[in-house]
């Protein structure tokens, strides 16, 4: 089964599949997206998209991962098994120390080395660009998910950093909260990479966030993996085929906090 090449195929599966509805009526962003959400996720019921948002021109997708049949559909399996037995063979590898453990984790060590992201000049995100008091994230369909949030969050994004000592990519899944129409606070356990990157530098942390990845991909940016795994990498590898990256990164100054955030 193959797995869906970017966010457009994924819905388009999704509706073959009979596994999404489409919203026409007008819903709020604030409490209302999650009220229906919640409603859906515990009845087992579809991936909805919503596509008239109070307050945003775009389109919202949500509830895709909900149910066993679509992680499948997600990840081009017939079973979670499948999946779950060709990510633990990355997971278990440790990177090798010696000539007896390279030679025998050669074939393997290929298999992975061939999923490395290909880096291209040129991508879609480079058609639009926005700076200055251009930049609105009130645009965006940003959910204010509870009563008692104290802003809306990004709660699906794919943030990129890098090792400011190794170059080291790390990708994770870190809750963005909306503080006005040009910035957001970041919320990352004390433990997670992207703050072990912030803490090594300056004060000055060079990072892009990507909404709207293929399911594969967005998997793997949430994945739990070991530092020297490139999420990226990983989903090529799940996917049979190359990333491809064509990042632009931002300066951003962050305020260090010793709060654990989850």
């Amino acid at each position: 089964m193959a797995t869906s090449g970017d966010l457009r195929e994924w819905i388009a599966l999704l509706e073959r599949e009979g596994e999404l509805v489409r919203i026409s009526a007008e819903v709020d962003p604030y409490l209302e997206v999650t009220e229906i959400v919640d409603r859906t996720v515990r009845a087992g019921g579809p991936a909805l998209l919503f596509e008239n948002l109070t307050g945003s021109p775009h389109p919202l997708l949500i509830n895709q991962f909900g149910t066993e049949r679509r992680m499948c559909l997600a990840l081009g399996v017939d079973h979670l098994d499948d999946a779950a037995a060709k990510l633990g063979s990355v997971l278990e590898m440790q990177p090798p120390e010696g000539l007896v453990d390279k030679v025998r984790g050669l074939k393997k060590l290929k298999s992975i080395a061939d999923s490395r992201p290909k880096t291209v000049s040129r991508a879609a995100h480079h058609e639009v660009v926005l700076t200055g008091d251009d930049v609105d994230l009130g645009l965006l369909p940003i959910q204010h998910c509870w009563p008692g949030d104290p802003a809306p969050f990004i709660t699906l994004p794919a943030v990129i950093t890098h090792d400011p000592k190794t170059g080291t990519r790390n990708v994770g899944m870190y809750r963005m909260q909306k503080l006005d129409r040009r910035s957001t606070a970041m919320h990352w356990q004390l433990h997670k990479d992207g703050r072990m990157d912030y803490l090594a530098t300056d004060g000055r942390l060079e990072v892009a966030v990507a909404l709207g990845l293929d399911p594969v991909s967005a998997y793997s940016a949430s994945a739990p993996l070991p530092k020297h795994i490139d999420e990226f990498m990983l989903a090529g590898f799940l996917k049979g085929e190359r990333a491809r990256s064509a990042t632009t990164l931002a300066t951003t100054r962050m305020r260090s906090s010793s709060r654990s955030s989850t």
